[in-house]
């Protein structure tokens, strides 16, 4: 017992701190790689399909709101299948659709944009 608490104290919190630096730096690296590799951080302006809502039904079960081409869907997707259950048609629906997707709340990665 020759180490004092503030000593233990200080190691423990330059500790953390190193931790924490390591863990941003991998998510860095991660946003990074996924932004090089278009497999994250939101459909591209160019890409033909987006993905305006979805809503989990239950264990492996939910319906998304798509708009492919122009056309707004509303999908039922399950494991085993992915059935078209509509086609929104009325520009005021797909209006506040797209005004929905907009305003959806940010992703994981988008959180820590200014990271």
């Amino acid at each position: 017992m020759t180490d004092s608490y503030s000593y233990l104290l200080i190691k423990a919190v330059l500790t953390l701190v190193f931790v924490l630096g390591v863990m941003g730096a991998a998510l860095y690296a991660v946003r990074h790689y996924m932004r090089r590799s278009g497999s994250g951080g939101g459909a591209k302006p160019s890409s033909p399909i987006k993905v305006l809502s979805t809503f989990f039904l239950g264990q492996k079960k939910n319906l998304a709101i798509v708009e492919v081409a122009g056309e707004v869907l509303v999908l039922g997707i399950t494991p085993n299948s992915i059935t078209c259950l509509a086609k929104v048609e009325r520009n005021e629906a797909v209006q506040e659709l797209k005004k929905l997707e907009t305003s959806r709340s940010m992703s994981f990665f988008n959180a820590f944009k200014g990271f």
